[in-house]
């Protein structure tokens, strides 16, 4: 029977229009997760000119103190709200959001004693230095970090979007010039910490002026936000540690300068784990929300097109990747960097678990007990394998064969984490995971790429070889897409509504 009211009309537009909202959402957060990522990248291209490779590589070791610290200590609040606050009336968020930041001011604090206590009990007068502004720069940051995901569930994407640049921009102007009046390490920590506070300040002045200033309603459920927080922290720590335990590794038996070279080689996979989280502050709240209703055939979808979008940008960027190495560290890092291509290239092998991974149903399911057991078996094992690798290998193989555990690691994780969440949604690989559009995706990116291949046999210089190869890619990769329907009318119209002009 067809549909020719007025009603029905407007209720077919609004159910059409709910239908593409996820999607519109999540590649805006995308679409800011990717300006800013580019943007970033001018920090290490000013910072490896400005600082000899002991200095940078000192600096980026600290940043792994700062990494642990704030994974655990942050209780996981970022991700309680996601959970939290879809299955809570809207008169009782006010209430939510004062009870996080309350946590995050005694974890602040936590963290500042922490610091100073550990600064007390080392004689070398940089390192307790080092370890005091540290803490500075972390507690600033816990209060940063939920930022993106509250703007989110506010409904303020383009406002998150923006914000993940403007973080990007004050880091851009900030760090450089730090290094450059101060070229050492602690010149630069001087700069983070500064453009931390200024990050501070803004969340702060957001969330008291929109929360804290409101009348509060309803019971205070602290132990219970705590219970599903705790676990969720814990695993992110792990998972740090899990993700960094080669650099560790890389720190204890190299010198500053090859742990330096080490960073900027592993430095891009984690990257693309930046976007998965922009699709998870959208994702996961709705996961969230259907699985209180026990809508599992909606978790399904939702994670179906989320998988779709991340592939559509990962799978391209993977193997472009691959073939400009060489000609991006060099453009990037200089020649001093250049042992850093071949970890590059381990790393990207990476890339896939970050568009298949299925941990979103479980953390929407309030599984995050399994998350914590999994991260930490799987932390114990690449520990393990990275140090037998590094104790029995010889000569540059040392080195190149340390990331291997971290990569065969994360594969086996992801794979057990797929596994544990169709089994939460009751389905199957083939039938939650787009197989054919993937196909598609890979052929096209595979075809895009041969004047890649053809450009790098002119020996051009690096940075004319990186531009002509970025852009021959792109205009190729998106006219077959748009022949083959990858993409149509209204991801186009989608894509111009981003554009500042």
């Amino acid at each position: 029977m067809g549909c020719k009211t007025i009603t029905c009309e407007f209720i077919t537009y609004s159910f059409l229009k709910n239908q593409m909202e996820p999607s519109r959402k999540i590649i805006m957060l995308i679409y800011g997760r990717a300006f800013s990522f580019f943007l970033s990248l001018l920090i290490p291209f000013f910072l490896t000119r400005i600082l000899v490779k002991e200095d940078y590589g000192s600096y980026q070791q600290l940043i792994m103190i700062y990494t642990i610290v704030q994974a655990i200590l942050i209780f996981g609040m970022p991700q309680s709200l996601l959970y939290y606050f879809p299955r809570k009336e809207t008169h009782e968020h006010p209430l939510l959001i004062k009870q996080t930041w309350t946590i995050l001011f005694f974890s602040a604090l936590t963290v500042m004693t922490i610091f100073w206590l550990s600064s007390q009990m080392i004689d070398t007068h940089h390192l307790k230095e080092y370890l005091v502004l540290l803490g500075i720069y972390t507690s600033l940051m816990i209060f940063v970090m939920p930022i993106q995901n509250l703007l989110t569930l506010e409904g303020k994407i383009s406002t998150a979007m923006w914000l993940m640049v403007f973080f990007t921009i004050i880091d851009l102007a900030v760090l450089p010039t730090a290094a450059w009046l101060n070229p050492t390490t602690l010149g630069i920590i001087h700069g983070i910490i500064i453009a931390a506070a200024l990050k501070a300040i803004m969340v702060l002045f957001h969330v008291y002026s929109t929360y804290f200033t409101r009348e509060i309603s309803g019971n205070s459920y602290i132990k219970e936000q705590l219970a599903y927080g705790i676990p969720v922290g814990l695993t992110a720590m792990v998972y740090v540690i899990n993700v960094n335990v080669d650099k560790y590794l890389v720190g204890l038996f190299f010198s500053s300068s090859v742990f330096a070279v080490y960073y900027l080689g592993s430095l891009w996979a984690p990257i693309f784990g930046w976007i998965t989280q922009s699709a998870a502050q959208v994702v996961t709240p709705m996961m969230s929300k259907a699985h209180k209703d026990g809508n599992l055939s909606e978790i399904k979808e939702l994670y179906r097109n989320s998988v779709s979008k991340l592939a559509f940008v990962f799978l391209p960027a993977t193997i472009l990747l691959i073939f400009i190495a060489e000609p991006l560290i060099l453009t990037m890092f200089t020649e001093t960097y250049r042992d850093s291509i071949p970890i590059f290239m381990i790393y990207l092998i990476l890339v896939p678990t970050y568009s298949l991974n299925l941990g979103w149903i479980l953390m929407a399911s309030g599984q995050t007990k399994y998350l914590l057991k999994l991260a930490l078996s799987m932390s114990i094992i690449n520990v393990i394998l990275s140090y037998l690798l590094l104790t029995t290998l010889e000569g540059d193989n040392r080195l190149l064969g340390i990331p291997f555990s971290t990569v065969l690691v994360t594969w086996i994780s992801t794979i057990m984490v797929m596994n544990r969440s169709l089994a939460t949604i009751e389905s199957s690989f083939l039938d939650t995971y787009p197989v054919k559009e993937m196909w598609k995706i890979a052929s096209v990116s595979a075809l895009s790429v041969l004047p890649v291949i053809l450009l790098s046999a002119l020996e051009l210089s690096n940075p004319l070889t990186l531009v002509l190869s970025i852009t021959s890619f792109a205009i190729i990769f998106l006219a077959l897409s748009y022949k083959l329907k990858l993409i149509g009318e209204n991801e186009i119209k989608l894509a111009k509504s981003f554009l500042p002009f």
